[in-house]
């Protein structure tokens, strides 16, 4: 029996003059002009420009040259096949004031190498461990919630990712312990929209009150590892977290041996900074989406009670219980589509080079924005509606089953993929089928049907998750 041929993907559609040295953009003039300015509100003026200037297009800011592709096989050409042509994003360089040299900010060779030390701490029995630890702090979390209550949920979910990575990274559960980690990671997410600026280096120096504070969250927390790791060096222990698994890491392929002091050090930090930040907004936003949409918290609900049993019967969520839980994989994914945490990539290059026919000066910026990609309509049906069957397999619905692989990209790709991407999927499936199995969620009344949205460093809900919950019955 013969089929229909499966239709191709659309190829990249690059608008220029001829001759041009670069692609066709929004100019300046007509930016101010229209007051469509990327830092004034960049999310808009990301997706406008893709609609009128095609997939490759190009314009002028702050003296840089500033490509941005809107397709996926120009976002494959640019995280992977011209890795080697680009440095890290100018955030992620002026990051390296709070964060080190760790996985975020460093360049290669110092970055492969440390992905190499770094990568068995997220092996797959390693993560697997963890499940416990997710279940049983999504129970805590969700114990002192009451029926009837409006909470803001954005806040829950920081707090509760806060205490799965103090415990995963430090095997810590000091309540004193979060809350020194907590205000670190507040006035670092405060820095790091500055590093736009070009003396962002000077104004990190500067006795401003701001400043004062970014400075002796990082003293703070320095204390705090250095001191723990002083510790784990003393005892040499393993004692079943990620800490250890970096102290103890030997570079057998290279031969260059353990990570010093300070690049464990480092590696926390970062750890503790995207390991809560993302997986606590990509969590926030799959709640609100739920409690926007019955039909499918209903699903999520009958999938999260056959799971984890419900009644006298109930327990925690536990790794093994990850497979048995597709659909809420799939809200978790659908969330990370519409609100993408990392709602742009950055890189920079650090040679000029030749991309598509145009040149690439040295210094320019290249964007792979997430959140023009995630719903462009040539790849995804309805793009802005949430859909989690788009991610169930075998493929439903009227989306293409040609859909390219970097149509989707929530956590990067090539040698800078998120090396913690295994654990979040972890933490965002069983919390979001711990809180299924005994919460319905509803729109806090009143409430706005629309979210406002705030994208600096991550994208985060400007005015929180406002939810009304309600006790499920047994």
């Amino acid at each position: 029996m013969s089929t229909a041929p499966t239709p191709a993907a659309p190829v990249p559609h690059i608008q220029h003059l001829p001759g041009a040295r670069f692609p066709s953009g929004p100019t300046l003039a007509s930016r101010v002009l229209a007051g469509d300015l990327f830092r004034l509100n960049p999310l808009p003026f990301m997706a406008g420009s893709a609609q009128r200037f095609g997939d490759l297009l190009h314009y002028r800011a702050a003296g840089r040259h500033i490509f941005q592709c809107n397709h996926p096989e120009l976002v494959q050409e640019m995280l992977v096949q011209h890795a080697r042509h680009h440095d890290r994003g100018i955030v992620m360089q002026k990051a390296q004031l709070v964060l080190g040299q760790g996985l975020l900010s460093s360049e290669d060779p110092h970055h492969m190498r440390q992905r190499r030390l770094a990568q068995p701490a997220f092996h797959r029995d390693r993560i697997a461990a963890y499940g416990r630890i997710i279940g049983d702090y999504a129970a805590h979390t969700t114990f002192a919630w009451r029926s009837g209550e409006t909470r803001d949920l954005h806040d829950d979910m920081q707090l509760l990712s806060l205490r799965i990575v103090g415990k995963t990274l430090f095997n810590s559960e000091l309540e004193a312990v979060n809350l020194r980690i907590a205000r670190a990671i507040e006035a670092f997410m405060s820095f790091l929209p500055l590093a736009f600026l070009p003396a962002s280096e000077l104004l990190y120096k500067l006795p401003l009150p701001m400043m004062n504070r970014i400075r002796q969250s990082r003293r703070d927390l320095d204390e705090l590892i250095y001191g723990l790791i002083a510790e784990r060096r003393a005892d040499n222990q393993d004692r079943g977290d990620l800490l250890s698994m970096l102290i103890s890491a030997q570079d057998t392929e290279e031969g260059t041996g353990s990570m010093s002091d300070e690049q464990v050090r480092d590696e926390c930090v970062t750890a503790l900074l995207a390991g809560n930040e993302t997986t606590a907004n990509g969590l926030s936003f799959a709640l609100w989406l739920i409690a926007q949409h019955p039909e499918a918290q209903q699903q999520l609900q009958a999938e999260a009670s056959a799971a984890l049993a419900t009644g006298s019967n109930a327990r925690n969520a536990t790794a093994s219980d990850y497979p048995a839980l597709p659909f809420a994989h799939a809200c978790f994914a659908e969330a990370m589509r519409l609100y993408p945490p990392v709602w742009t990539i950055a890189r920079t290059a650090a040679e000029p080079y030749q991309w598509r026919g145009f040149e690439i000066p040295e210094g320019a910026v290249l964007l792979a924005p997430q959140w023009v990609v995630h719903r462009d309509p040539r790849f995804w049906a309805e793009p802005t509606l949430f859909r989690p069957e788009r991610f169930l397999q075998p493929p439903a619905g009227s989306d293409p089953a040609t859909r390219p692989k970097f149509a989707y990209f929530p956590f990067a790709a090539g040698s800078r993929q998120c090396i913690g991407e295994g654990l979040a999927w972890m933490e965002g499936v069983l919390i979001l089928a711990a809180i299924a199995r005994d919460w319905t969620l509803a729109p806090a009344p009143g409430a706005p049907s629309t979210l406002r949205l705030d994208p600096k460093v991550t994208l985060r809900p400007k005015d929180g998750i406002p939810l009304q919950l309600t006790r499920r019955e047994a």
